[in-house]
Formats: C-alpha cells, structure tokens, sequence
C-alpha cells in the first residue's frame, strides 16, 4: 500500500469515517459524470477531518472537498488525490437563540448539511428566510463556493458567520465582515474548509417549502446536470440578464455534442442524455459560449466548475504526488 494511502487510513482509525479507494466520481455527481477518485473518504467529525487533512499535506497528497456534486462537471480522468465528503455532525442542522424582543434566531448549520433541509429544519421551527433555497441540490459547504442563491436571493444574505479549518487542521471563526458575498463568487478563500455556518434567520410562517420546490422542479428538466451552467451576467446598469433566456435567442435548445446537451426546456442547463462525457459538455460549452457572443456581444461566464481546472479544452495535468493544491470548492 502507498504511503499516503497508508496514512489516509490510519487518519480515520477509530472514527465513523468511511474510505473508498479507486471510487467512481459519477455516482457522487448530479450530473452523472466522472472516472475514479484515486479515494474517497467521508468524515463525520471535526477531528477525522482534521486527521484527514493533516495526513494529506504531510505525505504530499491533493485532497479535494465534495459536497453532493452539484455544479461541477469532473474529468472522465477522474481526480487524483483525495476527495472528502462531510456527513455525520458535520451535517446537522441546530437552532441557537429564541427570538425573543424581534432578535432573529440563529441557524447553526454544518457544511455538508444539504441546503433543502436547512429549509425544512427553518420551516418546522417557524423561521423565515431561507425559503429561495428550498429545492436547490447542494450543501452549505458547497454553496459557500457561489454564494448559491434563487429568486434574487443568495446565501450572503443571511450568513453572519462560518468555522472553518485551514490545511494545517486549525480552526477559526471568520465574522461576517470576512465574507465575501458578490453574486456567484466564493465566500471564503481556497484552502479552507466549511464546517459551521451560522445563519441570521426571523421567527414567522415562511412560504411552503413544497410550493417553492414545485416551482423550481417544474421549470427544470429531469435529465441529470449540474444545475445552471453560466452566471446570469451584468449590464453596465448593474441588472442581471438571464444567461437561459441569451442562449435560448441565439437558437442554441436542442443544440448536442455527443451525450451532452442544451436542455430544451431551460436553455441555461446542459445535461446528460446518457453516457455523456466531460468533452462533450465542455465542448458544447464553448459552441454555446462562442455563438452567444457573436450574435450579442456578451461572453457567458460558468457558473459550474471544471474538475480539476480546464486549459484550453484540455484537462490540466494530475499528480498525487506532489503537486500539492488543495480544492475544497470542489461543488455543492
């Protein structure tokens, strides 16, 4: 056994964390897509993922952070390295504060809690203002990385505060005023790790999480993707234009390469017909990218990540050992 396969084992001795090794990437992505994780590992406490991360820079090895795969498209290459999952009580969802004299109760939510159950957890508790996620396929730790959002609403919104740990294993809160909140952009910076995020919530009776999900599901098509492709972009005005309806104007539904295609019923989503590959979507990508710009002068921007990155339409080079580059915004 290689040593940093060694190590990543010993890492999670005695813990309820679980390890996989040559682990198919496709069954941990919305989109379907994906070769071999060299290993997989889900840690269900702070103090496996402190083991994990530390083994992993001790022995020179790329980990990378997977939350339920949302808004990547991975390399048929698959990843070198290790990807980490957050599960257990790293995943759970706690109310802190009562609301009391109009104070806004407090969400404490771990990074790999899955947005959607943020929003039952707000619903069943009386809370309001997490409604726009409801529906969304993502985790907390993940939509950190885009600041994930709906209905002109986004998770900066209602963050005040995130734990995190850094590559070396230590943690520290980062206030609200070290977040980052553009539209669609990273909150925290790379290298390190969500595991607590506090939300800043108000008691009421929030709209039905039901209805909104009914809403988002009915205007989304059923073939696996990875949720909206580009960034809706900006005019000089500061107004969003939607990225869906740009494509749809340039003809572009229905538009395929290989398994990959421009859903024709939500032009800003590609997905996978069957058997699709990360060349197919990447191409198709650029077809839709090149065409949108010359009929209108705009060039769309991803919202989705390229895993590991994308040079040209080639997948950048790999290595275990090292290159050392930790990606914890490896998606939602």
């Amino acid at each position: 056994m290689h040593d940093w396969r060694r190590a990543l084992s010993e890492a999670v001795a005695g813990s309820r964390a679980e390890v996989r090794f040559a682990e198919p990437l496709a069954q941990h992505t919305t989109f379907r897509i994906g070769g071999l994780a060299d290993a997989w590992v889900r840690v269900d406490d702070r103090q496996a993922l402190v083991s994990v991360l530390q083994r992993c820079r001790a022995v020179g090895t790329r980990w990378w952070q997977l939350g339920r795969g949302s808004n990547v498209v991975v390399s048929d290459q698959g990843l070198r390295g290790v990807v980490v999952s957050l599960g257990g009580e790293l995943a759970e969802v706690k109310a802190r504060g009562t609301g009391d004299g109009g104070r806004g109760t407090e969400l404490v939510c771990g990074a790999g809690a899955a947005l959607d159950a943020v929003v039952t957890f707000a619903e069943e508790n009386g809370l309001t203002g997490v409604e726009f996620l409801a529906g969304i396929p993502g985790t907390v730790g993940g939509g950190l990385h885009s600041n994930a959002g709906a209905f002109g609403h986004s998770l900066g919104d209602v963050i005040s505060s995130v734990t995190v740990v850094d590559r070396d294993g230590n943690e520290r809160d980062l206030a609200g005023t070290e977040l980052r909140r553009e539209y669609r952009r990273p909150m925290i910076d790379g290298g390190l790790v969500a595991v607590d995020v506090t939300m800043e919530l108000h008691p009421g009776k929030p709209e039905p999480a039901a209805v909104i999900r009914e809403q988002r599901w009915a205007k989304h098509p059923k073939e696996p993707s990875a949720g909206s492709f580009f960034r809706n972009p900006e005019t000089p005005e500061r107004e969003r234009i939607p990225a869906g309806k740009l494509i749809d104007q340039c003809g572009l539904k229905g538009k395929a390469v290989g398994g990959a295609k421009v859903s024709e019923k939500h032009a800003n989503f590609i997905v996978n017909t069957g058997g699709a590959r990360f060349a197919d979507v990447y191409q198709l990508a650029q077809v839709v990218k090149a065409r949108v710009e010359r009929e209108t002068g705009i060039l769309l921007e991803e919202e989705v990540q390229y895993l590991p990155e994308c040079v040209g339409g080639q997948v950048a080079g790999q290595n275990a050992q090292g290159k050392v580059r930790n990606d914890p915004a490896g998606g939602q």
